[in-house]
């Protein structure tokens, strides 16, 4: 077996690394300063100029304050499609928490639990009303 990275699995590091960017630093040249990089590194990036982030992935790891097997291997859905843009970004916030104390970010993850399922209930409710609305309009129509 190839131990080579296949361009296709370069090509999706390379969007994971610069997500990792957009989502923690607040402009490239913020995270080019915090790595010690030269100006422009990332543009070259971005632009596919450079892979020079293959070799920086542990660096990157510690300063994002995660492992280097997330950056490799983002989480997908159990059906094997990408997260969505809002998955993404709810993980992203999520795993800015990881410096909290454990309780706190415990609190955290439940308080965001009840919010998410007392908006998934409303839903559910909206929905099962319109149903039904609909579902009695229908039956008017019909006995005309």
């Amino acid at each position: 077996m190839d131990e080579k990275i296949k361009v296709e699995d370069s090509e999706r590091i390379r969007r994971r690394v610069l997500a990792l960017i957009d989502s923690e630093f607040e402009s490239d040249a913020a995270f080019e300063r915090a790595m010690g990089l030269a100006d422009k590194t990332v543009n070259n990036w971005r632009r596919g100029r450079s892979a020079s982030y293959m070799k920086m992935l542990p660096r990157l790891a510690e300063e994002l304050n995660i492992g280097v097997s997330e950056i490799l291997d983002m989480p997908l859905k159990k059906d094997g499609a990408e997260l969505s843009e809002d998955e993404v970004r709810l993980l992203q916030l999520y795993r800015k928490t990881r410096t909290m104390p454990k309780e706190l970010r415990a609190a955290l993850r439940e308080s965001i639990e009840s919010v998410i399922n007392l908006y998934v209930k409303s839903a559910h409710e909206v929905k099962s009303a319109a149903k039904k609305r609909s579902h009695r309009g229908a039956q008017k129509g019909g006995a005309e």
